[in-house]
């Protein structure tokens, strides 16, 4: 440690230091960008894990504290206690004397050590997080908890020193345990739904406990941990939760479709509808039905429900209704599929206007959605005969 305290003493080090948090965020997150999400390795849910393991090891470090009846009593004056008190408080600080690792304060330089560590597993995670649970999100509700994480991820990167504090690394460990848990079990069980989040929520709250107790604090350091554990499970309730690991790969609407290859006939795309700043149309021939598909990528052996929601913009109004939510056996879809597991649905005699449908998870949170207009006639360009992937 003497010749890395030495190394970092240097003015040229000093000043590469600086860079050095930066260059891992920006480093961190494009890569978990660019591979998580639609692709999961053992090994990334393994790093993962890690640095859920690595945080707990080092907020446990940093909950040391000097307890013993030594260190405290002078300051108190055993004279001014009473016999039945002065009882409790050696017993109780007799059994803290016990834990060698924790009865301690840690020097300032060790303080920084573990800080800086526990500020590295900490944006690991929130780094990962985002990205994945971004990419499920299909809904401005379940976008909140994603802007929620992301502004932690950049306030990471500020709080090395705050890390010291015992109720902001419980508070945030039990944050982020649950959402660890909610993107890792669904990969174990092979499958998602509430049941598995509430056991996310109880194995990261009971950890969060554990940690509590080890530490033996107040208890009033398990308020916000229990607020955060109660508000994760009314959001998924209200389906606010994006719906890990599950991501929306490609969307269509068109007309005469195929089932056998998954092509059909879509308007042919105006420039401004290929970059995605004007809404698709559908011109819809007599007698045509239209077809909405979508594919959403799982991991392998995983089993979910998915439904379509379709809404219709009142033309009176301007506001979007539900008129229909289509499921059945075959939109139980099995994960593994690179490119998605693909589904359909169809629309007879449907009205022209504008329109919006969901892909979801079977009475669930939103994975995606697409909002479209469905014309009379035949489109400037014509139709070209596209595919999912």
């Amino acid at each position: 440690m003497e010749f890395i305290d030495n190394l970092r003493a240097k003015p040229a080090v000093q000043k590469i230091e600086k860079f050095i948090p930066a260059v891992a965020f920006l480093g961190g997150f494009a890569w978990d960008s660019i591979t998580l999400g639609m692709s999961i390795n053992d090994s990334d849910l393994a790093f993962l894990v890690a640095y859920y393991a690595g945080a707990l090891v080092f907020i446990i470090l940093l909950s040391a504290r000097l307890t013993t009846t030594d260190a405290i009593s002078p300051k108190i004056g055993i004279s001014t206690l009473d016999e039945k008190p002065q009882r409790k408080f050696i017993a109780r600080n007799a059994i803290a004397a016990r834990d060698k690792l924790l009865n301690r304060e840690w020097s300032d330089v060790w303080k920084d050590r573990f800080t800086w560590v526990l500020q590295f597993f900490f944006g690991g995670m929130f780094s990962a997080l985002v990205v994945c649970y971004f990419k499920s999100s299909g809904s401005l509700a379940s976008f909140i908890l994603v802007i929620l994480l992301a502004g932690l991820l950049v306030g990471n990167e500020f709080l090395q020193k705050r890390y010291e504090s015992f109720a902001l690394n419980l508070s945030l460990f039990c944050l982020l345990g649950t959402m660890v848990m909610n993107f890792t079990i669904p990969y174990i069980v092979h499958g998602i739904g509430f049941r598995w989040f509430f056991l996310s929520t109880v194995i990261s709250f009971g950890i969060s406990f554990l940690i509590w107790k080890i530490a033996r604090r107040p208890k009033r350091m398990l308020v916000i941990p229990s607020l955060i554990t109660i508000l994760l499970t009314v959001a998924y309730l209200m389906n606010w939760v994006p719906p890990v690991p599950l991501v929306l790969k490609q969307q269509m609407v068109c007309q005469n479709f195929d089932k056998a290859s998954y092509s059909c006939d879509i308007d042919s795309p105006t420039l401004l509808q290929r970059l995605k700043f004007s809404q698709p149309t559908v011109h819809k021939i007599e007698g045509n039905e239209v077809y909405f598909l979508s594919s959403v990528f799982a991991p392998a052996k995983l089993k979910a429900g998915l439904e379509f929601r379709w809404y219709y913009q009142e033309p009176s109004t301007g506001k979007y209704k539900l008129t229909d939510k289509i499921s059945s056996g075959r939109m139980v879809m099995n994960g593994g599929r690179e490119s998605g597991f693909r589904i359909y649905s169809k629309k007879k005699n449907a009205p022209p206007g504008k329109y919006r449908v969901e892909t979801a998870y079977k009475n669930g949170a939103v994975i995606g959605s697409s909002a479209f207009e469905i014309l009379e006639g035949l489109p400037d360009g014509g139709f070209v005969r596209d595919s999912l992937r």
